[in-house]
């Protein structure tokens, strides 16, 4: 999707030519192109309720929490990251986050996977 919108910018080409060229969907670049959607966006759907930052915070505390000798579960991670959104405002008590946060948050931070701890 990338290289179809660098394409288009670059050389002006056809928006359907370069689609069917690269074999993404048309409307998807379409909407790349006119700003719709963030070019560099990779994933469709809601984004994360944390920044990067915050969610580095967060990485952080599982982290050294680990290394002291209490490695935190998926239940309990995604019980304090629902208390942080709570804290930050991003959420309220009644609409916590899900396993499916979980699920999303994992493949960003790949480097907790290493700490086996996290998947009791």
């Amino acid at each position: 999707m990338k290289a179809a919108y660098v394409h288009i910018r670059q050389t002006g080409a056809q928006i359907r030519t370069t689609a069917r060229e690269f074999g993404v969907p048309e409307a998807s670049l379409r909407h790349r192109l006119c700003g719709r959607e963030n070019p560099e966006s990779v994933h469709s759907g809601p984004q994360p309720p944390f920044s990067n930052e915050e969610e580095a915070h967060l990485v952080e505390h599982i982290k050294t929490m680990a290394e002291c000798g209490y490695g935190y579960g998926r239940a309990e991670v995604v019980t304090m990251a629902s208390e942080y959104a709570v804290y930050l405002e991003k959420r309220d008590q009644a609409h916590p986050l899900s396993m499916k946060w979980f699920r999303g948050f994992m493949p960003r931070w790949t480097e907790l996977i290493s700490f086996e701890t996290l998947w009791s």
